[in-house]
Parts: structure tokens; sequence; C-alpha cells
């Protein structure tokens, strides 16, 4: 083949060098095209500028302002596709923000959604022209939709109009019904600053998980607080039996006379407080109509909680109420607490509470059915016929106090852990949060085992962590997809 003319030639590597510039300019990653597009560029003007034949004086002035203008649009795309990523990632977490806020009003979720974004855009890159957002499919997904523009550097050559780019996200909102059950540990380790980043920390996950839209599907939280026991209020004839006046020597008065393990006669006055129930049904959700719970008779040194439970519940300012009002003293019964989590959203309970409290059927197509379990993990007391055991752990209260029989269901790390794996079973998600977790291997198992996986498991060492980690589980709860 014989080689092209010296004119021919140079026109021939010409046309090459500007094909393989514009061909390197589309497949350049974004971040380095720009400096890379330009030294490409400079190059093959300087060996245009540099060449001495004649003819090249009109195809340069021909080509030049053609090359300039197509570097510049790829440029300019370029930035524009550089913008929409940037705008989409933007607009993909201000709308999973709105999903999982409890506004469901639309113009203030358009307010919302435009605030948000002004926030999540400084990466864009580009002037954010106009938002628009929204509900649709009934509430249950959130729609944004946001446009922004940039000066290409084409302007005023070829384009008189600003580039714009818009984006678009939709999310869904969880398409199940929620009841959360938060499992609250008030006991006396709880005092001064732990309780107030509880109250802080369950009131912040209150607020993610309860919406103001309740249709087609709602979202609820009951509380079980516990400490020595749990204070199940006014539904404590229902949850263990009617009581007799007077004073018996066995459970079911008003006053319980025993033999604590010295040897000596003590009275005990019942309380509204429950303790665990015994045989077959004591580890299962059966409802108390089939197996009652036991009665409580505290020690007046170690009394009921004066925190009661709460059934499953939409109104927030209501459940921001009673856990304002929650206060932190007595030993830790936390097996009964890990119980009352359960019962709460049992349908096998559902007779005992108002119908707007109740909980629904197990369906887990239907019903996200969530125990919340928070505790420092020293679960130290355990009962037998009412009265804490004769074998309660250290921090149960004084032995004198005790009575003189062991708990006959075992400890309460044993029971409670029993009672996770049963409502584990039955289609119940356990999350649990060991706050300063006290370093003992029962409470290390307990808070391990108890929780549905290990991303269910939480071990803040601070009020802030605690927060952060109520925080993460209310979203997870909400379970915002984004679908687009």
């Amino acid at each position: 083949m014989s080689r092209p003319s010296t004119k021919e030639g140079d026109e021939f590597n010409f046309r090459l060098s500007v094909s393989r510039h514009l061909q390197n300019m589309r497949y350049r990653s974004r971040h380095h095209l720009h400096a890379k597009s330009a030294t490409a560029m400079l190059t093959l003007l300087s060996r245009l500028t540099s060449c001495e034949k004649g003819n090249f004086g009109i195809l340069y002035a021909a080509v030049v302002p053609l090359i300039v203008a197509g570097s510049l649009t790829v440029i300019d795309i370029t930035r524009a596709t550089g913008v929409r990523m940037e705008a989409q990632g933007a607009l993909d977490a201000t709308t999973l923000q709105l999903a999982i806020s409890t506004t469901a009003d639309t113009p203030k979720l358009d307010e919302l959604g435009a605030t948000t974004l002004q926030g999540n855009q400084a990466n864009v890159g580009a002037t954010l022209v106009s938002t628009d957002f929204g509900n649709i499919d009934n509430g249950l997904t959130v729609r944004g939709t946001a446009t922004f523009s940039l000066t290409p550097l084409v302007y005023g050559i070829f384009a008189k109009d600003q580039l714009k780019v818009t984006v678009t996200s939709e999310v869904k909102r969880s398409a199940k019904n929620v009841e959360v059950s938060l499992v609250l540990d008030t006991t006396a380790s709880m005092a001064g600053q732990r309780i107030s980043d509880l109250k802080a920390a369950a009131k912040e996950l209150v607020d993610i998980v309860v919406t103001d839209r309740q249709t087609p599907t709602y979202s609820k939280v009951a509380l079980v607080p516990y400490s020595m026991a749990v204070n199940v209020g006014s539904y404590a004839e229902a949850a263990r039996g009617s009581i007799h006046n007077g004073t018996c020597n066995s459970p079911g008065c008003a006053n319980y006379r025993f033999v604590n393990p010295y040897g000596d006669a003590v009275t005990f006055g019942i309380s509204t407080c429950v303790s665990e129930r015994t045989g077959t049904e004591r580890f299962t959700d059966a409802a108390p109509s089939t197996a009652s719970f036991g009665y409580n008779y505290p020690s007046p040194a170690n009394p009921c909680l004066t925190n009661t439970i709460k059934p499953l519940s939409d109104d927030k300012a209501s459940l921001n109420s009673a856990i304002d009002a929650l206060s932190a003293s007595g030993s830790t019964g936390g097996h009964i607490g890990v119980g009352w989590g359960w019962y709460l959203v049992s349908p096998n309970f559902s007779y005992l509470f108002p119908k707007a409290n109740q909980p629904g059927p197990y369906d887990i197509e239907k019903t996200k059915k969530i125990v919340v379990l928070m505790t420092d993990g020293e679960y130290n007391s355990a009962y037998c016929n009412g009265v804490i055991a004769r074998d309660s752990l250290t921090g149960s209260g004084s032995a004198a106090h005790h009575i003189n029989c062991n708990a006959p269901n075992g400890g309460a790390y044993a029971q409670a852990q029993a009672l996770c794996t049963n409502m584990k079973a039955a289609g119940v998600t356990v999350y649990t949060v060991g706050l300063e977790l006290v370093n003992t291997q029962a409470a290390r198992d307990l808070v391990a085992n108890c929780a549905t996986s290990a991303k269910h498991v939480y071990y803040p060492n601070s009020g802030t962590a605690l927060k952060e980690a109520f925080r993460d589980i209310g979203r997870d709860i909400s379970g915002p997809v984004v679908s687009r």
C-alpha cells in the first residue's frame, strides 16, 4: 500500500486526531474529563498552528470553531450528567426523609420537602429552580420532583438558555400495619441522666413510627415500663384474677403471709403488678383467660413501680406524656417486661383492651409486630408464689423480704430467653438495646440472643448513642424504600 502524499497524510492524521479526541471525550470519567479534554484540544490546536501548509489555513479557520464548540458541548453534557447524579441522590435522600416523617398533608409535605432539599443539595453544583412533593397511592408513596439549572459553556455560541436537569423520586412508605412494643428499663440503675436520655430516645422513636396518616395502614406503639415486675394497672384483675379480702397463708388474698429464708413470718399486700405465670403456658402468649398470671406481693422497700403499661396507641401526645412520667426505681424482673412486650402485640390479648388499642392478627403480609427491648442487662428478680424468690440474684432486695422457695420457672435470664425464642417463632421481630451493658456473660447473651439477628442488636454506651440507636430502629421499622 502506497504512502499518502504529504498533504493527504497531514489531512488524514488531522482527521484521525479529531476522531480520537472526540471518542476519548465520550468515554472518559466525568471526574477527569474536563481537564483531559481541554489538554487534548490544546494539543490538537498546537499541531494545527504549527503546520506550515497553506491549505490548512482554510481548514483551520473552518474546523477549529467546530472543535471548540464540540468540546465544550461534550463537557456540558458531562457536567449535566454529573449534576443529574448528584441531584438524584439529594432528591432520594429528601424523599426518604419525607416518607419517614409524620407529615400527611400535601401542602405541608411540599413545604417540608423544599426546605429539606435545600439542605441536601450542597454538592449538586447547580441552581435549584423548582420542587414538587406530594402523596400518591392513597398516601403509601411519597413522590418528589426537582429541577436544577446550570449555565452551559457554549452559552453565547449555540445555546441561549440554561441547561435544565429534572429528576424524580418515589419512596414507598411501609405498606403494612406497624405494631411496636417498647419494653423500657425503669429500674433503680436507670436513675438520673439515664432515665432522661431514655425518655428523649423513646419519644423520638414514637415520633418516627407513629404517622399522622393512619389509613389505609396504621402505626401504633405500646409502652411496657418494668422494674421489679410490670404494673398492668386497671388490667390486673383480668390478668391475674380477682382477690379476696383479708390475710391468707396462700396467694389470692389482699394480704399474703409467708415465711422468708430465715424462717420469719412476713406479710405483704397485693399490688397491681403481676409476676410470671407457671405451668405449660409459662413461656407462651396464651390468653390470660387460659392461663392467669402470678399475683405480686412486693416489699415496701421494693414496691410495685408506678409506671403502668400502655397498650397500642396512635396518640403521640398521650404516648409522650406517659414517657415523660417515667421514673426509675426498684430491682429488675426484666423477663416479665419481655413477656408483656410480646403480649401487647399478641392477638390473644386483644380482648383485654379497648378496640382502638387492640393488636391485629398474626399476619406477616399485613402487619409488622415488633418488640424493642431496652435494658442495662441486670435481670435479678424472679418469683415464687408472687414474692421475689429465695434464689434471686444480688440486687433483688433484702433476703429478709424474699420467700423461702426458689423460682419454679428458673432465673430471670433463662425465662427471658425462652420468651424471646417463642415470640420470634410466632413472627415477632425483636430489637435489643443494651445501654452501657453490665459486664456479665448472662447479660451479653440476653442482648445478643433475644434479638432477631445481629443487625437488630445495639450497644449504646452513652445517652447520645442511645438516641441514635432508637432513631435507627424507628427508621428501620418505618421501612421506606426508594422505588422511582
